[in-house]
């Protein structure tokens, strides 16, 4: 069976390849939020709240963020410090075997983010002796770190899931849990080797503005994230807190390459490289229907069935179709062509998958203009071609001495078009706080075909106006004037964040949620900072003609006499053929000029476009 189906419409080769596939992701990632509770810890100053308290406001939105952002990852919270060691509350979500050691505590196992550890975390930051945190925990010092860590480790271990990333972040504003010459302080360094070998990071967000890591975490951090402590540099309490608390809903993509591909160079000569998207676009969390009574989810099936109705009776013959029997068709000049779907995918796979070298170009001849989609990047992979590396980075620092691009048809994956790409050099480039906003390699530019190309004719034929230096000048002042600096992380998209307060405001019954709108321009300065300009500009320019609101219905006294609408169309035959001479037909409608052409004898014109119907008028009053 085949059916006339547009399949261009649902072929989706022409988009962003990237988001068709997700790489597979091997496992998950583990965060424990691990907090001194001192009694220092819970000194309130006269103008901010305890250290407790800002460890509880970073911890809720740590975890209101993960609850959308990254629903499968697991989160758990330590307590150490403590005089007691109670269970937790949920009692069947700690792991058998495993007991907090002395002055530690668990007070969430580490799990699945879920809503009611945040409703836990949030009843404990609005209470104002935090849940009888006192007579509950206690606090005490001098707990051995060793030790907790250790649970931290055995929390990773027992968590019953495949860990991909395994971090804990440490809050303290003790800068010398242990002295450097006591046997306290060696077990904590030999316990960051432990940490190492087990690919678990840490991370310290000192809750004091006088902390001095160079007392006992510099040693203990370069060692369990293996750095130089030459090259090391202190977190700072405010742009740790900062960091943390930024809440922005966005997919927290892995780090995977798309594809592992070969770039061929020549015949017999090729490299292998990974391709990489530096920018993705989050889509909205995916909606399932639920049944009304039960809330249960709604599971629906797309079967294809064939029909066949017999002559000179209502009955039906149908039966599914298995996806060998099904066929996708397209109609050409009045002629249907079905396609089988392995012919579907030999259509589509016209060069198997990798980089074919075409030739090298200068990088001028990059235009923005020919920008299609989203740009990729290309880095060297050693593990597929040995010596992949060496030739990756002469041909990359080559093209840069000589500002060239290589033209290249990309392959992405099977049964995927081929592309034409340019690939750009570009070397590493560090921001001020010393992060990486360009990395080193080949940026991959998506070039246009020969048929993807239009040529606006609009464009060619309009002149601009003619503007003078004073005008030119005046709004010089006006970029000069309104410059920011741009950064991509500063914009949040709007209608996904709305999506998300509103889902928030109802899952945790909050009301007069309001969104901010970061896309939206400040009006207020830019007002003020053009103030000094708007005399100026108004007169070279001239003031906006506004034009006067137009009239409608209900306006005014309703017993007042309406006016008639003005008469637009022609009122007789004399009218009608000097408005179609001077060109003026935009008013006249096509029952009007059928009417007067059947009048003058014409025949055959229910076909006639009006451009047709126009010429036939011309032409009948030339021979008049």
């Amino acid at each position: 069976m085949s059916g006339n189906t547009n399949w261009r419409a649902n072929n989706s080769d022409d988009e962003d390849d990237e988001q068709g596939d997700e790489p597979y992701i091997s496992g998950r990632s583990a965060l424990l939020l691990l907090v001194d509770c001192s009694a220092y810890m819970f000194d309130k100053d006269p103008a901010s709240e305890s250290k407790f308290a800002e460890f509880l406001e970073i911890a809720e939105a740590i975890m209101r963020n993960k609850v959308i952002a990254s629903e499968n990852d697991l989160i758990g919270v330590i307590f150490y410090n403590t005089k007691n060691s109670p269970t937790p509350e949920a009692e069947a979500d700690l792991q058998q075997s495993l007991v907090a050691p002395r002055q530690c505590a668990i007070f969430l196992p580490l799990s699945t983010i879920s809503v009611e550890m945040i409703r836990t975390i949030r009843a404990m930051r609005e209470s104002n002796d935090h849940l009888q945190f006192d007579s509950k925990y206690g606090h005490s010092e001098g707990t051995s770190l060793a030790n907790v860590l250790w649970l931290c480790s055995r929390l990773f271990s027992h968590c019953g899931y495949k860990l991909e990333h395994s971090t804990i972040v440490l809050f303290t504003s003790n800068d010398e849990p242990h002295r450097s010459n006591s046997n306290e302080y060696q077990q904590a360094l030999v316990k960051a080797r432990d940490l190492l070998q087990k690919d678990i990071a840490v991370a310290l967000v000192p809750l004091s503005d006088e902390f001095d890591c160079d007392k006992f975490y510099k040693e203990f951090l370069c060692t369990v994230l293996e750095e130089d402590m030459a090259e090391f540099v202190a977190p700072v309490y405010q742009q740790s807190k900062e960091q943390l608390l930024r809440r922005i809903f966005s997919k927290d993509f892995k780090k995977r390459a798309l594809a592992h591909l070969k770039w061929h160079i020549a015949d017999g000569l090729a490299l292998g490289v990974n391709v990489y998207s530096l920018s993705r676009k989050t889509r909205f969390p995916r909606k399932v229907k639920v049944l009304r009574s039960t809330n249960e989810i709604v599971v629906t099936k797309r079967v294809y069935v064939s029909s066949t109705f017999q002559e000179g009776s209502e009955e039906v013959e149908t039966k599914p179709l298995l996806p060998g029997e099904q066929r996708r068709s397209i109609t050409i000049g009045g002629e249907t062509i079905s396609f089988k779907p392995e012919e579907m995918g030999l259509m589509k796979q016209i060069l198997p998958p990798g980089i074919r070298l075409l030739g090298f170009k200068p990088a001028s001849k990059i235009l923005v203009t020919n920008h299609l989609r989203g740009s990729l990047f290309l880095y060297p992979n050693e593990d597929q071609i040995n010596g992949s590396t060496t030739l990756f980075r002469a041909l990359h620092e080559k093209c840069l001495e000589k500002e060239q691009v290589a033209y290249c048809i990309m392959t992405l994956r099977r049964k995927c078009a081929p592309k034409l790409v340019a690939l750009v050099p570009q070397e590493l480039a560090r921001d001020a706080d010393g992060e990486t906003f360009r990395p080193c390699g080949f940026r991959v530019e998506f070039i246009p075909y020969a048929a993807d190309i239009r040529n606006l004719h609009i464009l060619e034929e309009s002149t601009p106006p003619e503007v003078t230096e004073e005008q030119a000048n005046v709004f010089k002042s006006v970029v000069k004037k309104l410059k920011f600096k741009f950064s991509p992380s500063g914009f949040e998209n709007p209608s996904l964040m709305n999506v998300f307060i509103n889902v928030e405001s109802l899952l945790f019954e909050e009301e007069d949620v309001e969104l901010t709108d970061s896309t939206r321009p400040d009006c207020e300065r830019i007002d003020r900072k053009l103030e000094p300009l708007m005399a100026e500009m108004q007169n070279l320019f001239g003031e906006d003609t506004t034009e006067a609101p137009k009239r409608t219905r209900g306006d005014g006294n309703e017993n007042e006499p309406r006016a008639k609408s003005a008469r637009t169309g022609p009122v007789n035959d004399e009218e009608l053929v000097a408005m179609v001479k001077r060109g003026q037909t935009a008013s006249i409608t096509v029952a009007v000029l059928k009417e007067y052409l059947q009048r003058h004898g014409a025949i055959g014109l229910s076909s006639k476009t009006k451009a047709k119907l126009i010429e036939q008028v011309l032409e009948l009053q030339k021979n008049t």
